[in-house]
C-alpha cells in the first residue's frame, strides 16, 4: 500500500518507509506508515502503522493525531494502546515533506526511535 500511495507535493501526508529500533532491548525492524486526513476531523490525521518484528511477524496499528505546526512542518505527539498486549506507547517527533522521525516509549520501558523517509 504504501508503495502504490501517492506523495503529495509540500505535505507530510501521504507513504513513508523505514525503520524502528528499540534502545531497552536492541530489537529492530521494518516500519511503514501512511498519514491521510481523517474523514470528519479537519486538521487531524490517521497514521496508519505496519511494523516488523522477529521472522515474519507483523503488526498494523491506527492512530489519529492532530499535528502542531505549519502545513509543511509537523510536530506530533501521541499515545496508542497497542493489540495484543504490547501496551501503551507514547510517540513525539516531526514529519516534514521529506523526513519522518520519532521516538517511542512504553509504559512497560521499551524505548527507541522511528526513522522513515518517502518510498522511492
Amino acid at each position: 500500500a504504501v508503495a502504490a500511495a501517492e506523495v503529495p507535493a509540500n505535505s507530510p501526508a501521504g507513504p513513508w518507509e523505514g525503520r524502528w529500533k528499540s534502545s531497552f532491548n536492541g530489537h529492530e525492524g521494518p516500519l511503514w506508515c501512511i498519514l491521510t486526513p481523517t474523514p470528519d476531523q479537519p486538521g487531524s490525521y490517521d497514521f496508519r502503522y505496519r511494523a516488523g518484528w522477529g521472522a515474519l511477524k507483523f503488526g498494523d496499528y491506527t492512530t489519529t493525531v492532530k499535528p502542531e505546526g505549519t502545513a509543511t512542518n509537523w510536530t506530533v505527539t501521541d499515545t496508542m494502546d497497542l493489540p495484543g498486549g504490547f501496551g501503551t506507547y507514547s510517540i513525539k517527533g516531526s514529519v516534514t515533506p521529506k523526513t519522518f522521525s520519532a521516538s517511542f516509549k512504553s509504559d512497560g520501558g521499551d524505548h527507541g526511535t522511528m526513522t522513515l523517509t518517502r518510498p522511492e
